[in-house]
């Protein structure tokens, strides 16, 4: 249904650049999802993608010194903007001992008076843990006890993808100095089509379009003209049925990998679950084992410390492959105890 859209628009539209900000009625449906913010289309600037979206917001915020709290095995870009942006990482530890879940006491342990930053991702790329409404509840006071002030940025980018029954909180709703990030990629299969965006405090907005500006002027006209469609009847109905196979294909990973006697842990949302390989080496050996056997899988120290010992291990396929997946992950581990 993207996909008409977008081939209609290019063949019966002219496409220039859009405002630097993107397209008022895109913007309008962003900010719709939001209610609880209360946002104006001037508070929603459409990126290209959230990877920009995350850029936009540490340049803006992070200055020499701040320190940014990072969760510990979190995506691999926030250390690397941060450090780009002139700040310093640091982490709060999402601990694989349980099962990656969030750990306030060491979250408050980390908060100091030069956190600038904080980066809520829920669910987790990698482990596709989701945090509850409580957890995110403690987080926000947890923030406001410390005095720092410091800002949440919010990772959403795989809120729609959830096995929950209910979609998952956003810390937004606990927490008013959140910036929130998203986009399209995940929830509505538009990898590639570099549509995401950015919303928030007006002050923050402001100075994020200013960046934009000279960073990408504006996000793609046919990607932005397309995606108007994905707050349709029909385009809901879509997203739940992408849950649904994702849903099924991660039941159906977790049964193999388990059965195949690897330890995983059951993701609520994303794409991906984390298997536990510490008994047959790094995460960085056994990844380039699977590496021989044709699989593909991400070593989990790539994402921190606590995700040392696990892979990355993506259901985006169909069970067909993913089955044959596990079958070359069993074997490869079988040769290399």
């Amino acid at each position: 249904m993207i996909r008409r859209e977008a081939v209609r628009v290019i063949q019966e539209e002219r496409n220039g650049y859009t405002l630097q900000a993107g397209l008022p009625a895109l913007r309008e449906r962003v900010a719709s999802d939001y209610p609880h913010l209360s946002l104006s289309t001037d508070q929603v600037i459409i990126t290209a993608g959230s990877q920009e979206a995350m850029y936009l917001a540490l340049l803006t915020l992070v200055e020499t010194g701040d320190e940014v709290l990072i969760p510990n095995p979190g995506f691999v870009a926030y250390p690397t903007i941060t450090q780009m942006a002139g700040g310093t990482p640091t982490f709060y530890r999402l601990p694989a001992a349980n099962d990656f879940s969030f750990d306030l006491d060491d979250f408050k342990a980390q908060l100091t008076a030069q956190t600038k930053v904080v980066v809520c991702t829920s669910p987790s790329n990698p482990t596709g843990r989701t945090l509850t409404n409580e957890e995110l509840r403690g987080m926000a006071q947890a923030i406001e006890a410390s005095g720092s002030a410091a800002f949440v940025i919010s990772d959403e980018i795989y809120r729609d993808l959830y096995f929950t029954g209910a979609r998952p909180g956003s810390i937004s709703e606990h927490y008013p100095r959140t910036i929130v990030i998203s986009g399209l990629s995940k929830s509505t299969c538009m990898t590639g089509w570099r549509l995401g965006w950015i919303l928030g405090d007006a002050a923050v907005l402001r100075a994020c379009h200013l960046l934009h500006g000279y960073v990408t002027t504006c996000a793609a006209t046919v990607s932005q003209k397309a995606a108007l469609a994905a707050w349709s009847d029909e385009a809901v109905q879509a997203r739940r049925q992408i849950r649904a196979t994702f849903h099924e294909r991660r039941d159906h990973l977790l049964a193999s990998l388990r059965g195949a006697g690897m330890s995983c842990v059951t993701p609520e949302g994303a794409f991906y679950t984390m298997v536990d390989i510490r008994r047959y080496g790094s995460s960085i050996e056994v990844a380039e084992a699977m590496l021989e056997t044709g699989v593909v899988t991400v070593p989990g120290n790539a994402f921190g410390s606590e995700g040392e010992g696990f892979l990355r291990v993506s259901f985006c396929a169909d069970m067909p492959m993913l089955t044959e997946g596990v079958a070359r992950m069993s074997a490869a581990l079988k040769r290399n105890l």
